[in-house]
């Protein structure tokens, strides 16, 4: 790997193996991107095998100067640490978020908290931005009934809020909701619309990557 190479992290939210939308169109997103992209790192990480969630212990620890954490602190904030290492280090990250209940899964959630960990309780806004590194974020929406941009709809806000407070500079929204009112003509456009940013977004990158 050179220190050209694009990194790209996917993050799978869906509770769902087999049968997934959003699972699907993350597989059409990465190979397209591959493609694009010359031999680009890949970096996978799969919510539905559970992620830690936010408890008093993990509070305490977060809380604690670095340097000063007991073996058990740094033990408890281990899935943290990697998780917010794979943040950086990424280029490109593409959320796959099926929309649960008008909004993201609890897992994406869990993740959220454990990478701002610093913002878990509101009372600071230390967001990741680097000014001086670009980061792309594709987030794929899918419903079957909920529709990206109405009343009840409250996963794009929050993902947009977020990503940017992540660092992400950029941030394509792939509309695939409402599945269940025209499903072959939803998954039509939404497979446009992964062609359209892919070229976009691997443009940016290697025009980058030769700066």
């Amino acid at each position: 790997m050179t220190t050209n190479t694009v990194s790209i992290l996917r993050i799978d939210s869906s509770m769902r193996q087999h049968g997934s939308v959003s699972r699907d169109l993350a597989n059409v997103t990465v190979a397209r991107l591959r493609a694009e992209l010359a031999d680009p790192e890949i970096v996978w990480r799969d919510l539905k095998s559970g992620v830690g969630h936010v408890n008093s212990a993990w509070r305490d620890a977060s809380l604690g100067a670095a340097a000063a954490r007991s073996a058990e602190d740094r033990a408890l904030l281990a899935q943290s640490d990697a998780l917010s290492s794979e943040v950086d280090r990424a280029d490109i990250i593409v959320f796959a978020v099926p929309i649960y209940n008008f909004s993201i899964p609890a897992a994406l959630k869990a993740w959220i908290d454990m990478v701002c960990r610093n913002n878990v309780d509101g009372a600071t806004a230390i967001g990741k931005t680097d000014a001086h590194r670009y980061k792309h974020a594709i987030v794929i929406l899918t419903s079957n009934h909920t529709r990206a941009g109405a009343d009840d709809e409250f996963a794009t806000g929050f993902m947009r809020f977020i990503l940017r407070f992540i660092g992400c500079n950029d941030i394509d929204m792939v509309d695939a909701t409402g599945l269940a009112n025209d499903k072959e003509g939803i998954l039509r456009a939404a497979n446009c619309q992964i062609d359209a940013i892919c070229q976009t977004v691997a443009r940016r990158n290697l025009s980058a990557a030769a700066e």
